[in-house]
C-alpha cells in the first residue's frame, strides 16, 4: 500500500532562517515515510540575479526518529537584463527514506533558503507512506552550507557534521547518499560563466580510509547584454557506502575547478542508514 500527501506554503521572506510550509497527520494502519518530494517555483522580475539553495526539514512526534531529518531542495539560480526569457523546469527532488512513524501523530515540514530568498513562490512537500516495517537502523539526514570560494582549484570548508549518536541500538551505521546543491548567481552583465563542483570527505567519523572525493554538478553559460538565463536541476544526489562510527566528525568540503561563480552557495547533505 501507498498513501500519499502534501502540504503547501509561500516562499520565505528571509533568508537562513526556518519557516513552516505545513503539518502532516500520520494517517492511521502505516508505519514509515518511505520517499520524500519537494518543489519550489521561482517567480522574480527582470533586472535581477538570484541564487536558489533551498533546504527541508521534518521535525515532530510523529516521528519515531530522533532529528534531524534534513533534504536539499531543487537549486540553480538566475539573471535577467532588459530583454529576454526563459524557464526554471522540474525543480523537484525526491529522497527515498525509511523513517518509522506514529499513527494520529503529527509532524511539520520547513523550508529554509540559504543565503538569499527568492521574490515570490510556491512551495510543496510531499511524504508517502506505507504499512512496511521500516528495515534502515536509522534513516536521519543532515546538511552543510557555505558561500561559494572566491578562488578556483582549492578546497574550501562547507562545513563539519557530526555523526548522530541516537543510542539504543539506532546508530547510523553508514552514509547511504551524498546531496549536493549549488545555488548560481551570475550577475546581470554579459559574463561568459562555467561551474564544475567536486566534494570530498574526511575524518574520524568515517570508518574506513582512502579518498572519498566525487563530482557533484556542472554547466555553463553565456549571458548576452539583452537576455536571461537560468541554472537548473543543480541538486545532485550521489550513491554511496561509506560505514561511519556515530559520534565522528566528517569535514565536508568542495573545489570548483577552473573557475568560480559571480557569488554562490554550496550544501552538502549526507543521508544515513
Amino acid at each position: 500500500m501507498t498513501q500519499a500527501e502534501v502540504v503547501s506554503g509561500n516562499a520565505p521572506a528571509a533568508a537562513d532562517s526556518w519557516t513552516d510550509v505545513g503539518t502532516f497527520t500520520v494517517p492511521a494502519n502505516v508505519k514509515r515515510i518511505k520517499k520524500v518530494r519537494m518543489s519550489v517555483a521561482p517567480d522574480y522580475a527582470i533586472d535581477t540575479s538570484i541564487r536558489i539553495c533551498p533546504a527541508f526539514r521534518l521535525i515532530g512526534s510523529g516521528l519515531l526518529e530522533q532529528s534531524p531529518h534534513e533534504y536539499l531542495g531543487p537549486s540553480g539560480g538566475g539573471a535577467a537584463v532588459t530583454v529576454g526569457s526563459a524557464t526554471f523546469q522540474k525543480l523537484v527532488v525526491e529522497y527515498e527514506t525509511d523513517i518509522p512513524v506514529q499513527s494520529g501523530g503529527t509532524f511539520t515540514c520547513q523550508v529554509n533558503f540559504l543565503d538569499e530568498v527568492i521574490a515570490a513562490g510556491a512551495i510543496d512537500f510531499n511524504v508517502f507512506y506505507d504499512n512496511e516495517a521500516p528495515k534502515a537502523k536509522n534513516s536521519m539526514s543532515q546538511y552543510a552550507d557555505a558561500a561559494s570560494g572566491a578562488t578556483a582549484d582549492v578546497w574550501a570548508t562547507v562545513g563539519t557534521l557530526v555523526i548522530p549518536r541516537p543510542g539504543a541500538g539506532k546508530d547510523p551505521t553508514m552514509i547511504k547518499q551524498v546531496a549536493v546543491a549549488l545555488g548560481l548567481d551570475q550577475g546581470v552583465a554579459a559574463v561568459l560563466l562555467r561551474h564544475s563542483l567536486r566534494i570530498r570527505l574526511t575524518g574520524a567519523g568515517l570508518a574506513e580510509g582512502g579518498t572519498h572525493e566525487f563530482i557533484a554538478t556542472a554547466g555553463g553559460t553565456w549571458e548576452e547584454t539583452d537576455g536571461y538565463v537560468t541554472f537548473s536541476l543543480n541538486t545532485e544526489k550521489i550513491d554511496i557506502d561509506i560505514p561511519v562510527s556515530a559520534g565522528g566528525s566528517v569535514l565536508i568540503e568542495a573545489m570548483l575547478d577552473d573557475e568560480v561563480p559571480t557569488a554562490g552557495t554550496i550544501a552538502v547533505c549526507l543521508h544515513y542508514a
